[in-house]
């Protein structure tokens, strides 16, 4: 007869775990579950790694925590991992910003191959649906030495859990919905063991109309989208193990009507009005141009040969495509005909060989990796190409090393790589031009436990960046952002020598503490610097933006805190700061995140008569003006500085049949404050999005 636990007593914060058993005997079984510290915030910051990845910096958003933002985008996630903000173009599209750096100097890696897309637009949010894996891992560090040199700002992965044998359908479903654009949409997750493996499905689709500010609708800005993925792992043996993965991401996304200025008065006076241009009365779920029109197809296979105790053998490949369309306001009734037509194939072969002695404290690995990217304007625009047409290859040889034995567990990486470049212009551009680069990055990592409960990780690491084509030889409007753009050919390769040091742990029982310091030394940092002009084009008129080097210094710092009051309260706050200098010019650099504080009182009870487990919280956000970025340097100053509110309520059930119900609903800016945000690039015309209510309801089975 199982003891009865006091209702005060239960764990709450656990994950649910399933199991599928086959019992033919009398059979003992423990099971322990995992327990998470940090009801409100379940991020874990650890130390441990797998031989995939070098750096010891690493914050996991796990599957439960994913559940409190269904709804969310992938970068909105990754916000709430210190040290993670977000740059915006409008309410939907956002890319992270980690460490002060984004876009070209960020690798995301969706089901461990690096995502390739259009990722140098500022608005180009990733083309991933987060609810295609059950966790989401930053490593701060600039340590993803097998990944590349674009991930010298950090390192994005998105996975699934491992995959394990039930011969019965399971998953979850969650309807989704929100006040503010009347969104609605829907994801579901399925696993099942068949005969040739174990396999994993996810589908969504979600649907929204016009986003509202506090005092007006932000026209032609509703969204869809629509995302599928398969995956199957397949362990025939204990030696050969087995992987496919394939992955479809559609999404439609409107552009606020007001931020295309026809002449260059009224784009002057756009700068200024409160209300935008062309703004419409009701509510729409209709999108006209500008918009965007974007999708994305991966298909990986991986697989991975023990040899011996001591030595195995991995080989990745990857296949990616993606079709990115954007419209224009045009006259004569070509605004349905893109005005930017890319297709971009990509191709992603790695081959790495391990070897671990006999103590299991070591592992060296050498990797030979291969990639190509393709990427061709589609004819039909009537425009001139904003980038051109370009084949580059990519050869790496890279090294790892991870020692867990002694004072100091420590874990290296060495990389050299070639870049091919082939660019195919018009005679009138320049023609045809071939530009190579050989560059190196080298990291190297420690840990130390302080206490039993305290602990201190640093990561040293040296990455060369070559340009990339859209800096070197874009030149045109970017629809998305409203602006044009140009390159540079005379730009070189980006250096960067930056250290990251975190502290982790409990300074008593009830008091969790995460503090993270960086510094990045960029030589020759390449950006979008806004120039000063507004030009007259035949399409309207815009702002001019130029790639340009610099030397620049970064400095940051986050601190999260997490004190547990008694059995149900919780009390978490944290502060993020990120001081950037330009040093070619003695100014501050713009595009910087400003200093942001949060606080967050949770409530949580466990099981009672009415529900398994209850709970609740409100948090409060400072965002501060930021002051430090150069005003010259940009066409408007930063915004004043703004607070929100937000809250949560959380219940949990089960059925008589042992399923889990979920009802989240979520509140955001409840005052309804109006605002814009300094790292919203469409601040220039109108205010952020107002009060939105979410909804969640999900059923597991």
């Amino acid at each position: 007869m199982p003891r009865e636990i006091p209702p005060d007593h239960i764990p709450i914060g656990c994950a649910t775990k399933s199991l599928f058993l086959d019992i033919q005997k009398d059979t003992i079984i423990h099971i322990i579950m995992e327990h998470h510290d940090e009801l409100m915030d379940e991020i874990v910051i650890e130390g441990r790694n797998t031989q995939t990845k070098t750096g010891l910096l690493k914050a996991v958003v796990s599957r439960d925590m994913m559940m409190e933002y269904s709804g969310k985008s992938l970068t909105e996630m990754l916000a709430v991992i210190p040290g993670v903000s977000m740059l915006r173009s409008g309410p939907n599209l956002a890319k992270p910003i980690i460490h002060g750096v984004y876009g070209n100097r960020i690798t995301i890696l969706n089901h461990g191959i690096p995502q390739e897309g259009q990722q140098w637009g500022n608005d180009h949010a990733p083309e991933i649906d987060p609810n295609s894996g059950d966790k989401i891992s930053v490593f701060k560090g600039a340590n993803a030495i097998k990944y590349g040199l674009s991930a010298l700002g950090g390192l994005v992965v998105i996975e699934p859990n491992e995959l394990t044998y039930d011969p019965h359908w399971h998953g979850d479903v969650k309807l989704l919905g929100q006040s503010n654009g009347r969104v609605f949409g829907v994801q579901s997750t399925v696993l099942k063991s068949t005969f040739a493996g174990n396999t994993r499905w996810t589908a969504a689709y979600s649907k929204g109309g016009d986003r509202q500010s506090k005092d007006y609708y932000l026209s032609n800005t509703g969204n869809k989208e629509a995302s599928f993925s398969f995956l199957i792992s397949n362990n025939n043996t204990s030696r050969n193990q087995r992987k496919f993965y394939y992955s479809f991401y559609h999404t439609e996304i409107g552009i606020l009507r007001g931020s295309h200025i026809g002449n260059l008065s009224d784009l002057t006076e756009a700068f200024t009005r409160s209300v935008p241009f062309f703004t419409k009365e009701d509510f729409s779920y209709e999108m006209v141009a500008p918009r965007q029109n974007v999708s994305h197809h991966l298909a990986k296979y991986s697989h991975k040969h023990v040899y011996s105790d001591k030595n195995s053998l991995n080989l990745e490949c990857a296949f990616q495509a993606n079709i990115r369309q954007e419209y224009d306001v045009r006259r004569g009734e070509r605004s349905t005909i893109p005005s930017l037509n890319l297709t971009l194939f990509s191709q992603y072969y790695d081959l790495q060989f391990n070897h671990q002695p006999d103590n299991q404290d070591q592992l060296h690995s050498v990797g030979l990796q291969y990639r190509n990217n393709n990427n061709t304007n589609n004819p039909g625009t009537g425009i001139s190409p904003l980038i051109p047409d370009y084949f580059n290859h990519q050869a790496a040889l890279y090294y790892i090393h991870k020692n867990k034995k002694g004072v100091f567990p420590m874990e290296a990486g060495l990389r050299a790589e070639f870049r091919d470049y082939h660019i195919y212009r018009t005679v009138g551009k320049g023609g045809n031009v071939q530009r190579k680069f050989f560059n190196f990055a080298a990291n190297f990592g420690i840990k130390k436990d302080i206490t039993k409960t305290l602990s201190s990780s640093m990561d040293i690491s040296y990455t060369g960046r070559p340009p990339e084509t859209n800096e070197l030889y874009s030149n045109g409007l970017h629809q998305g952002v409203s602006g044009i753009e140009e390159g540079s050919m005379e730009l070189t390769t980006e250096h960067s020598f930056k250290i990251v040091n975190e502290w982790n742990g409990h300074t008593s029982k009830n008091h969790h503490i995460n503090i993270s310091l960086f510094y990045n030394r960029f030589q020759n940092y390449i950006y979008l610097q806004p120039s000063g002009e507004l030009r007259l084009t035949i399409r309207g008129a815009f702002p001019v933006f130029r790639y340009v080097g610099a030397d620049v210094s970064m400095a940051g710092l986050s601190i999260k805190s997490n004190l547990e009051v008694g059995h149900h309260w919780q009390w978490s706050n944290a502060l993020h700061y990120t001081y950037a200098q330009n040093l070619t010019i003695g100014k501050g650099l713009i595009r910087i995140p400003p200093l942001l504080g949060v606080s967050n009182l949770t409530y949580a009870i466990g099981k009672s008569k009415i529900f398994d487990e209850l709970k609740m919280g409100l948090e409060v956000s400072y965002t501060a003006r930021q002051t430090k970025a150069n005003e010259k340097e940009d066409f408007l100053a930063p915004p004043d500085d703004y607070f929100l509110t937000n809250a949560f309520l959380r219940i949990k059930w089960k059925t008589k049949k042992q399923n889990d119900l979920d009802f989240i609903i979520k509140g955001e800016n409840l005052m309804n404050v109006r605002y814009r945000d300094y790292l919203n690039r469409l601040r220039y015309f109108a205010d952020e999005s107002g009060r939105n209510i979410y909804f969640t309801f999900n059923i597991s089975f």
